[in-house]
């Protein structure tokens, strides 16, 4: 299974490394697992953040401990720019109207419900615009159908509430109806998920935001299926989430054409532990 090639692939770039690890694919410290350590505010937004990313318990290992943690791999990708004076390049890479201050992880936004969407990174732009990113790694390769009913919890769908369209989000407002109902279902890439956080961010920002859904390809039957549901979700309501959905790999592409000398280590990282295979 694809999963398994990854994280195959993961392995060997750390054993290639002297990097140890034990079977299940977890390195000794967290340190190991990244470019350079987590910036202090990172630190502790993965700290503070719902997904308990470094937590250890008993013989379960903190989750960033992962060679295949997907929050090893946004930090590794995202946390570089926290410092950069000028981020340009990661601005046209993820096809954004403005230029990125911060990287802020782990971001906690209210639904108006009793319970945050938690998106991945969100990126302040300097016109004011907040960006708000999706990260998968091999999540979407596990991916399954959500059945008729199980979409959201009730009160997202409560009679005589329609918490999208009372946002301006009336085309997202059908699809969460039509998930929760069963008439439409995505396996790959969390629809639900991607809605909520939609909903979080037209609640906190009104107009002034964008969504994006930032993932690691992998070609084969399962990738075709997930750009496939990509491009569905973007024609039934990406015009109006302002949602695009950019490959890890792209990213990086564009990355590399943009690239200065302050920028080589971090590209030689990324290109060595994740890149080295090109996409058929």
């Amino acid at each position: 299974m694809s999963v398994a090639a990854i994280c195959r692939e993961q392995q060997e770039w750390a054993a290639n490394r002297g990097i140890a690890f034990d079977a299940r694919g977890y390195v000794p410290n967290l340190d190991l697992n990244l470019m350079r350590p987590l910036s202090p505010a990172t630190l502790a937004a993965f700290a503070n953040g719902d997904g308990s990313e470094l937590v250890e318990r008993g013989d379960k290992p903190a989750k960033m401990r992962a060679l295949h943690s997907s929050s090893a791999l946004a930090a590794n990708i995202f946390d570089f720019w926290t410092d950069c004076a000028d981020a340009t390049p990661l601005m046209n890479a993820l096809a954004l109207p403005s230029c990125p201050t911060a990287a802020l992880f782990e971001s906690k936004l209210s639904t108006g419900v009793d319970s945050h969407a938690n998106l991945d990174v969100c990126l302040p732009l300097a016109n004011g615009i907040m960006a708000g990113l999706e990260s998968k790694f091999t999540e979407w390769l596990r991916g399954k159908a959500t059945q008729a009913g199980e979409a959201f919890r009730p009160p997202y769908l409560a009679r005589g509430r329609s918490r999208w369209e009372e946002v301006g989000l009336p085309r997202a407002q059908a699809l969460a109806e039509a998930l929760q109902a069963g008439r439409e279902a995505f396996r790959h890439i969390g629809a639900p998920q991607l809605l909520k956080h939609a909903l979080a961010l037209a609640r906190q920002y009104e107009s002034r935001w964008v969504l994006r859904y930032v993932y690691f390809d992998w070609p084969g039957p399962h990738g075709e299926r997930h750009r496939d549901e990509i491009r569905r979700f973007h024609e039934l309501v990406g015009d109006e989430l302002k949602f695009k959905a950019i490959s890890y790999q792209a990213i990086f592409g564009e990355l590399c054409s943009a690239s200065r000398p302050e920028h080589q280590l971090y590209l030689a990282y990324l290109g060595g532990r994740y890149f080295r295979q090109p996409m058929g």
